[in-house]
């Protein structure tokens, strides 16, 4: 059985944990390839209080390219609210599997293995 993390291996990983936030991931929709950063805590926290929108206001925010938030494509589909870009380009049930997705990506909804630990010395 492995034995839990030291302190050591923890500042020895500090570099390549760092990076592991700022991946970035591609992901085929229906208009194509889109890129998505992982979302912050914050940024989750903020999607969950955005009542009837958070899947939306989650899809904007992290879709890095293309940068749905570009003035040109708000005006060209006719957007009020800077999340209209998100509903009028996927369907309902594509936008809340991007955003299920994106949580993943971060960490959300994984399986995470736990057993009993045990303090006992042979």
């Amino acid at each position: 059985m492995r034995m839990a993390v030291s302190i050591e291996e923890l500042i020895e990983m500090k570099e390549a944990v760092a990076a592991a936030k700022k991946e970035t991931y591609d992901m085929e929709t229906s208009i194509g390839v889109i890129t998505v950063k992982k979302p912050t805590a914050a940024m989750v926290l903020e999607s969950k209080a955005t009542e009837g929108d958070g899947d939306a206001y989650l899809v904007l925010n992290c879709i890095v390219s293309p940068n749905l938030k570009d003035a040109k494509l708000q005006e060209a589909y006719g957007c009020v609210e800077p999340t209209d870009i998100v509903r009028k380009l996927f369907d309902a049930g594509e936008m809340t599997r991007i955003a299920v997705a994106i949580l993943d990506c971060a960490g959300y909804n994984k399986n995470i293995v736990r057993k009993v630990h045990d303090d006992a010395k042979n």
